[in-house]
């Protein structure tokens, strides 16, 4: 009997669902000059007003990894999705007459975009989980460059048409559209998606395939969840290889959060752009994002079949896509020249697309048990950069009001990630917990790096 690929279909979801959270963390940055225009925000109160979202964001990662460790991705997953996309439509009334003062206005989008942080808190540790249930080793870096390939096109092709709705209709619209569009798609989650054990149209030699490769968990058809001991985490925190991954992230994410937040604002105010301009202009590094990532987790994945090590075959594409997005600080000499200052923002948005198998090496080094909660840590330190970035690159705008010293900042995170790869992190292996070591032969395991 052949295998099913009902996987695929599963994958699918992710890479749409993906799509769709990224277009709610991006578009307030592409309404973001015409809501500073109309409420006459600071660059400072508008860096506080990107950065909300990530710090409940944050936050809320460790309580949700445990949370989703406990009961469950389909219903926390599909409640997370219509709720994030109820508060991005909230924010369209932010402009309504019954907010009397800017202050008001202000207050409400905040909040809003608070909200949606905590709302999305569930996003990807339920990826990382559904990857690493779903996907035998040999395909995960694929299945996971698939599906995080969908906010890069999701961000390429639907940004200009934000920002056409922004300059036709007016910069509420584009919150209404983008949010109704979630709300109907968590429904369609709730509808569809199922675990391996649960799912009908998933045959035996799917499963027995899945699992063979290190995903399927045949412990699961109890339907119980197992239970998270809190000695495995902290056991797991201690070890030098995650503080490297969670350098890496913080680094990475810091190129990423630039491009969600002040990017088309420095398309409009850094190279002179219109707004329409500006979104088309927009798509090119988000197009070689989407191309970085694909290549990142074909060639990590074709390097494994090859017989390479998984730590080499892994750690190859994260190093060298944080070396090259470094360049990122070259666009300083390039301010008047549009087209070759976007073209180099394009090559660094690929280089640190192509750095983005963060997620695939936590699911190749942490027990599946506690994946959740670990990649909730995980997604702490990489979303730190979300809060860190959008005030500092603020606070410099309103200090020297040029993107200059923004750039120099991202170019230099992106250094201090990609040494914390080469000094911190050790062999790509699933770490060997105390707790889950054979009774018989306590002293042969060897402590992971």
């Amino acid at each position: 009997m052949k295998p099913t690929k009902t996987r695929f279909m599963i994958l699918a979801m992710l890479f749409i669902v993906t799509a769709i959270n990224y277009i709610d963390r991006a578009n307030l940055a592409v309404a973001g000059s015409n809501i500073q225009n109309d409420f006459g925000f600071s660059a400072t109160q508008l860096g506080w007003l990107f950065s909300m979202f990530t710090w409940t964001y944050a936050i809320s990662q460790i309580p949700v990894g445990y949370i989703l460790d406990r009961i469950g991705i389909r219903k926390l997953y599909g409640g997370a999705i219509i709720l994030w996309s109820v508060f991005t439509f909230l924010m369209g009334l932010a402009s309504y007459h019954w907010f009397t003062t800017v202050t008001a206005s202000f207050a409400m989008l905040m909040v809003c975009r608070g909200l949606i942080g905590i709302a999305e808190a569930p996003s990807f540790p339920s990826n990382t989980k559904i990857i690493a249930t779903w996907f035998p080793s040999q395909e995960r870096a694929r299945a996971t460059a698939i599906y995080s390939s969908g906010q890069y096109i999701g961000l390429a092709t639907l940004t200009p048409v934000l920002a056409l709705i922004v300059a036709n209709y007016g910069w509420e619209m584009s919150f209404y559209v983008s949010g109704g569009v979630g709300i109907l798609f968590g429904i369609v989650w709730l509808i569809k998606y199922r675990e391996p054990y649960e799912s009908k149209k998933t045959n035996q030699a799917e499963l027995d395939y899945i699992k063979a490769g290190g995903g399927f968990d045949q412990n699961k058809h109890t339907g119980k969840a197992e239970k998270v001991v809190w000695s495995d985490i902290f056991y797991v925190l201690r070890q030098r290889t995650m503080w490297g991954l969670f350098i890496a992230q913080f680094a990475a994410s810091s190129t990423l959060y630039f491009f969600l937040t002040w990017f088309i604002v420095y398309l409009e105010k850094g190279l002179n752009l219109s707004i329409s301009n500006a979104g088309f202009g927009a798509m090119f590094p988000y197009l070689m994002a989407m191309a970085g990532v694909l290549c990142s987790g074909v060639l990590s994945d074709m390097l494994i079949k090859k017989n390479y090590s998984k730590t080499f075959a892994r750690k190859l594409p994260v190093m060298s896509g944080l070396l090259v997005t470094t360049i990122m600080c070259f666009v300083n000499f390039f301010e008047d020249q549009p087209a070759i200052a976007i073209a180099i923002l394009s090559i660094a948005f690929f280089a640190n697309a192509f750095s983005n198998l963060g997620w695939v090496v936590c699911s190749d080094v942490i027990p599946r048990k506690i994946i959740g909660t670990i990649g909730g840590f995980l997604n702490v330190f990489g979303n730190l950069s979300g809060i860190v970035s959008p005030i500092i690159i603020g606070i410099i705008l309103h200090k020297t009001n040029n993107f200059q010293y923004a750039m120099y900042y991202i170019s230099a995170v992106s250094l201090m990630g990609f040494l914390a790869y080469l000094f911190l992190v050790g062999k790509i292996e699933v770490m060997n917990i105390p707790s889950l070591r054979e009774p018989q032969n306590p002293h042969n395991a060897t402590q992971s790096h």
